[in-house]
């Protein structure tokens, strides 16, 4: 089917803010493909030395470090987002009824997303403080603790502290996108089941989560791949630690290139996260195909 002089003139406006935008990815992923096939350790006088897919072989095979650090991030990303997304419920659930203030609460409950990842590490950070943390004197205060529990510093305690915060940061934009979800639920519907004896926790079940199924599938996904590539608030309050506690793949990474100094290794590493993120997203397309061709019906 030829393509009008309408739309020719069209693509021809676009066509070079698509060229550059390729060349700006497609570029850096070549150098990355190229880097990590070369050993590429600073330390070393051959670092140009062609190695193929001996790091891809060594991460996959040989060592345990990457799928320790993937167990991590996995455990981190699957924490987080659940407990986002019930809290995001929760709150969509509550600024859904005709409350006083519900215009104040809904931007007191978006301060965490506006927030700098760096001022929100800081802040948990100090919140998680052995000796001044007001996490550990209120929990004093109340009689709960005699000591001081060692929130970011003990092995046990260093990965639900970051999921916390990593929730803490997601549940607005889930509260939000819930929110949108359930004021399109005709209430009609919930009028209906509850002439029918339906109970509220009834109406909940086979009304509300039904049709809020799709917007839940949509956020729960962009929120994994986020959290699964994030860096920045892991980093910050732990680097890792203690012990690797919190290596998550990121971390391992930037760990790899810039402590190391092993930036094939790392470029590799950098590689499989990129793989796996492509893995989210095509079942992020697949799941929400379905209403994409609804909406285009």
């Amino acid at each position: 089917m030829a393509l009008s002089r309408r739309n020719r003139f069209a693509y021809m406006l676009v066509l070079p803010s698509v060229v550059l935008v390729a060349l700006l990815n497609l570029v850096p992923l070549a150098e990355a493909v190229v880097t990590s096939m070369q050993n590429q350790l600073l330390t070393s006088p051959d670092r140009d030395a062609f190695v193929g897919l001996k790091h891809f072989y060594d991460a996959l095979f040989v060592e345990s470090d990457f799928w320790g650090s993937l167990g991590k991030t996995c455990e981190w990303t699957v924490g987080s987002v659940a407990g986002a997304y019930f809290v995001g419920l929760g709150l969509a659930l509550l600024l859904n009824l005709d409350i006083r203030f519900r215009n104040l609460l809904r931007a007191i409950f978006l301060i965490p997303w506006v927030m700098p990842d760096v001022v929100g590490a800081l802040i948990w950070k100090w919140l998680y403080n052995d000796d001044y943390g007001v996490i550990n004197y209120l929990l004093r205060q109340a009689h709960l603790i005699h000591g001081s529990i060692h929130w970011i510093s003990s092995v046990q305690m260093a990965m639900p502290s970051v999921i916390i915060a990593q929730a803490w940061k997601l549940y607005p934009l889930m509260t939000v996108v819930l929110l949108a979800a359930l004021q399109n639920v005709p209430k009609e519907l919930h009028e209906a089941a509850a002439l029918d004896g339906a109970g509220p926790g009834q109406r909940f079940w086979y009304v509300t989560l039904p049709h809020i199924r799709t917007a839940s599938i949509s956020i729960t996904l962009l929120a994994g791949i986020w959290t699964f590539q994030s860096f920045d608030l892991v980093y910050l309050m732990t680097g890792g630690g203690p012990s690797q506690a919190t290596m998550v793949l990121p971390t391992f990474i930037y760990q790899q290139a810039f402590t190391v100094l092993n930036m094939g290794y790392a470029t590799a590493l950098g590689i499989l996260l990129l793989i796996v993120i492509f893995l989210f997203s095509a079942a992020y397309l697949l799941l929400t195909r379905p209403n994409r061709e609804e909406a285009q019906g």
